[in-house]
């Protein structure tokens, strides 16, 4: 899959193995796409490989995805488990299960698999549709990623999709938290976070128009510390010097600089 930027727009490009561009299907759901080139590899032939450590979980999810499919498969309690089984990966699709794992133990899991001196497909499916997650995947080489609470019917094209050389990513949330960080944020997002009660009091001082000693003095406190308070506004606010500081105190809450 390619990122590309057009503007402010984000657009998503699907791609395939060796990075074949991928069409959306009529009727599918969303992130289920279909490679522009066809493959021999037949779906009796896939063997599904679900690595999860918690046996009863790992029994459900393998019962669960080859009862829908044509797949044969097995579990594995780990990624060693899997490398040291020396089972035959000619046409093995990895279903690895990352619920409650952390972007980095992910990728290390991920990399794992990939520095295998032979080539397995790899599908994530996790209980976290956290874009971080999803990025962390696609970059560290997954060929899928699956939220556990899409429906089986999903998780089907998903495999398929996979195991037929293409690739599957949630483009649905990706696209979705892109247009919610383009949404303007109010004046009041993350403010009474962002300042502290002194530095709000600085901020009211200089929009007032008062000197440094002034300030200093009003505020029992040394000049030297209303400077300092002063560059940390400045970072914080992005703003260049006291002016700036001013103008942009204007459109906070007057809640938050005393007034």
């Amino acid at each position: 899959m390619r990122n590309s930027f057009s503007g402010t727009d984000l657009k998503i490009e699907p791609v395939g193995k060796g990075g074949v561009p991928l069409h959306a299907e009529p009727n599918k759901p969303n992130g289920v796409y279909s490679p522009l080139v066809s493959t021999e590899r037949s779906k009796a032939d896939t063997h599904l490989i679900v690595i999860e450590q918690r046996s009863f979980v790992r029994n459900c999810i393998l019962a669960s995805l080859t009862g829908a499919t044509s797949f044969s498969g097995r579990g594995v309690g780990s990624v060693e488990e899997y490398i040291s089984g020396g089972l035959k990966p000619a046409s093995d699709v990895i279903v690895l299960c990352a619920i409650g794992e952390t972007a980095p133990q992910l990728v290390s899991k991920i990399t794992q698999l990939k520095l295998l001196p032979y080539a397995v497909r790899t599908v994530v499916i996790s209980d976290s549709t956290d874009v971080n997650l999803i990025m962390a995947a696609m970059e560290g080489g997954a060929d899928g990623f699956m939220a556990a609470n899409i429906s089986i019917e999903v998780a089907v094209h998903a495999l398929r999709l996979v195991a037929a050389g293409g690739q599957y990513f949630p483009v649905d949330i990706l696209l979705s938290t892109r247009r919610t960080s383009d949404e303007p944020k109010s004046a009041s997002d993350g403010q009474k976070s962002m300042f502290t009660r002194r530095q709000i009091a600085v901020i009211d001082a200089v929009r007032r128009g008062k000197a440094n000693k002034i300030i200093a003095y009003e505020l029992n406190m040394c000049e030297s510390t209303v400077k300092v308070h002063v560059r940390n506004i400045m970072k914080k606010l992005n703003a260049k010097n006291r002016t700036e500081i001013a103008y942009l105190a204007r459109e906070l809450p007057q809640e938050l600089l005393g007034g």
